[in-house]
């Protein structure tokens, strides 16, 4: 025993040992290394992995003033720790597209098979090349690049301007301002007149929104809206090829905030919006009505003017055709419309043309009156496509003060029995057609056997300011009269 121990202990034994150990752990050190290369060179096939990249959209805000030709960078990384390979890279648009992709020194609309190892980047270089002095281009040009990868679609959004204009990316304006006049304004995201901002946008500004864009007058600013018969002011969708244009909801509308002031529209058009006019408690504080002198609101998503407890005064004005109320009176608040057409012609619609209500509803189903001090109708025409297009809701205890006087009207007194609102029509035609000439096209002028024809009140054209002797298209009320009712007065073929 005690040899054997001897023996064990012997320095020649102790070395052989220690080199037979460290052997062991360079060996299983060299199958570590190997195991983890093997690992790292295998793909990660997870469906639910995602990429990321450096932006979801890639803009290209550069106003061109010759053919326009642009590169920018997109970096893709690969977060994990297996190396990802990118089946397809493609654009949206295939050939059509002003969009061109360099994907690892390639140029090219579709790119297979990318690998990416873990936890690196690759670059994807974009160019687009546009002739900003072509009328024909969208004011906008956009795409996506769409990554296929482990069966599962990403996509980031390609965006660029079209032609050679004022473009706005989430902008917000304070001071005196006046909008140029001299190139179209194109809004991306938000045109915002700031508290303390006077915006004035004069005669011939064309104001043109992306998909989901929108203009808001935030409190303590005000928006002086001044056009011309000859050169209105435009507030419409980016879409300007026929097929867009009968389209509603291609931008969001214009927002009134709550203590905005000063507002006026003068021969302005708001079109295919979601809603025309937001006019949140405008005008009601400070005794600044919201004015809208020879207005076109028209092909809505949702509502024309949508008023909550505002103070309005229209004149000479067309709203129409929208998904819910052209007008949508709310929450009570001070309204004046004279010889002013509102009617309803939109398909699928189930909502009446005016709605009339001295509170409003939160979704919790709660309701918040406020006082219905004044809702004047004269000469007007409120009708549709529909049976009943003025509906009433009233909450008892709360001023709800209405009169339509000497106006043509589509209403069924018989869903309002017992209310005694029938004492609030006055010299009124009711449930007649009104005949307008295309009401699917936006032509609401007046046919020749129109029951609203020579049927308004001189007296109320007479009082009214500002002057409506002229009808929004500068025709005469008076020569040879008598006038009619409505925007537009009838002019008979000698």
């Amino acid at each position: 025993m005690r040899i054997y121990n001897r023996l064990y202990l012997h320095p020649i034994n102790l070395i052989i040992m220690t080199l037979r150990k460290a052997f062991y752990s360079f060996v299983t050190l060299l199958l570590v290394i190997a195991f983890s290369e093997c690992t790292k060179d295998e793909f990660n096939t997870d469906p639910a992995f995602r990429l990321e990249f450096s932006a979801d959209t890639v803009l290209f805000d550069t106003v061109f003033t010759s053919i326009g030709s642009v590169t920018k960078s997109l970096v893709i990384h690969n977060t994990g720790k297996n190396k990802i390979n990118i089946s397809d890279i493609t654009l949206a648009r295939g050939k059509s597209s002003p969009f061109r992709l360099n994907v690892d020194g390639t140029s090219c609309e579709v790119y297979k098979d990318l690998e990416i190892a873990g936890n690196d980047s690759a670059y994807i270089f974009v160019k687009v090349t546009i002739d900003p002095n072509n009328v024909n281009n969208p004011l906008i040009e956009s795409d996506s690049i769409i990554f296929s990868t482990n069966g599962k679609v990403q996509d980031v959004k390609l965006v660029a301007w079209g032609q050679d204009a004022y473009f706005h990316t989430d902008a917000v304006f304070t001071g005196d301002v006046t909008l140029p006049d001299d190139k179209p304004h194109v809004i991306y995201g938000k045109l915002v007149a700031g508290s303390g901002c006077n915006m004035k946008i004069n005669a011939g500004t064309r104001v043109y929104f992306h998909n989901g864009s929108s203009m808001e007058v935030r409190k303590g600013a005000s928006l002086n809206v001044s056009g011309t018969l000859k050169s209105p002011v435009i507030f419409t969708s980016d879409r300007l090829d026929d097929d867009y244009l009968t389209i509603p909801g291609l931008w969001n509308g214009i927002w009134l905030e709550n203590g905005s002031r000063n507002i006026s529209f003068t021969y302005a058009e708001i079109t295919n919006a979601v809603i025309g006019l937001l006019a949140d408690s405008t005008g009601l504080s400070d005794n600044q009505p919201l004015r809208l002198h020879n207005c076109l609101i028209n092909n809505m998503t949702d509502f024309g003017v949508r008023a909550t407890k505002a103070n309005i005064i229209a004149t000479n004005c067309q709203i129409t055709n929208c998904g819910g109320n052209v007008v949508s009176i709310e929450q009570g608040g001070s309204y004046d419309f004279r010889n002013c057409t509102l009617a309803g012609y939109f398909g699928g619609r189930g909502y009446p043309a005016l709605s009339i209500s001295n509170y409003t509803v939160d979704s919790a189903g709660k309701q918040f009156p406020g006082e219905l001090t004044k809702a004047y109708f004269g000469n007007c025409i409120v009708t549709g496509s529909q049976s009943q297009e003025i509906a009433f809701y009233e909450k008892t205890g709360t001023a709800f003060d209405f009169r339509f006087d000497q106006s043509l009207v589509t209403w069924q007194k018989s869903d309002y029995t017992g209310k005694g609102y029938e004492s609030k029509f006055i010299n009124c035609i009711e449930n007649k057609a009104a005949k307008f000439k295309d009401p699917g096209k936006n032509n609401f002028e007046l046919d020749t056997l129109s029951f609203a024809k020579d049927a308004a009140s001189i007296s109320i054209i007479n009082s009214t300011v500002p002057d409506i002797t002229l009808d929004r298209k500068g025709i005469s009320r008076m020569v040879p009269g008598p006038p009619d009712l409505g925007a537009y007065e009838r002019v008979e073929k000698k």
